[in-house]
């Protein structure tokens, strides 16, 4: 009730609204395998009364590849951000970190491939400037190999080993996480709408989104998904609460 009281309070007298969400957990449930997170009708919908807004600006900030977000989402009017955000796109925005490129990969990605023997049910996810390890379909007694597998890759390729829900990705050691991006993609949107007050939102339930928490302290209003310990403002209990608050912004936006 506290966060809804202050984004009713927040979005009244005509404000405008910066809202960055995440993308698995947040938008969708979480499931079996990442081919499955598919966006229901209903919340497209929503998210589209939300972009279509001459008050509102609308970002995707996911770990999934660039193209991949944009297929799934498939709607106009919006910011998507790729790779934590080493590639964004959309209204006329365009980003690619310059120090992200495919080949600081390559050697990373033959190493995972050789591994994958040794962990039955896990897989490997190439993103373009990101490739992806994913258990979870590793029993559990595995698990602890293949932290220790990424852990060893990572040190030897020189990257940055992100930790998600039952993933580790691997991106290039850019100094560039969700946090940057975030503040990157709210600056620019913000001054594409109206000269009046305008409110931030970020709403993510993966560790990677704790950056951006922690970047938009003070700036933002900032949501987790879940019970996990966070940096965030607010806490909502899942993925209904969030859809019911994107209901409840996009009327506000469009009154």
């Amino acid at each position: 009730m506290r966060l809804v009281n202050r984004l009713d309070r927040e979005l009244g007298d005509g404000a405008s609204l910066v809202a960055i969400l995440d993308y698995d957990g947040t938008l969708t449930p979480l499931v079996a395998t990442p081919g499955a997170a598919h966006l229901a009708p209903s919340v497209r919908e929503t998210l589209a009364r939300l972009a279509e807004s001459e008050r509102a600006r609308l970002a995707i900030l996911s770990g999934r590849g660039l193209a991949d977000l944009r297929s799934r989402v498939a709607l106009r009017d919006v910011v998507y951000g790729g790779c934590h955000g080493l590639e964004i796109a959309g209204r006329q925005l365009r980003f690619r970190h310059p120090g992200a490129r495919p080949s600081c990969l390559t050697a990373t990605r033959r190493a995972l491939t050789a591994s994958l023997p040794s962990i039955p049910g896990a897989r490997l996810e190439w993103k373009g400037l990101a490739v992806s390890l994913h258990y979870r379909r590793v029993a559990p007694g595995r698990r602890p190999r293949v932290r220790d597998i990424a852990t060893r890759i990572v040190r030897a390729g020189g990257l940055t080993l992100v930790p998600g829900h039952e993933v580790f990705d691997f991106v290039p050691r850019v100094g560039w996480n969700k946090g940057r991006a975030a503040r990157w993609i709210a600056r620019r949107m913000a001054r594409t709408l109206p000269p009046r007050r305008r409110v931030v939102l970020y709403v993510g339930d993966d560790t990677s989104d704790e950056s951006a928490f922690v970047a938009l302290r003070d700036r933002a209003v900032t949501i987790c998904v879940g019970a996990k310990p966070t940096a965030a403002e607010y806490r909502v209990a899942g993925v209904r609460e969030v859809q019911a608050l994107l209901r409840r912004m996009a009327s506000a936006m469009n009154s």
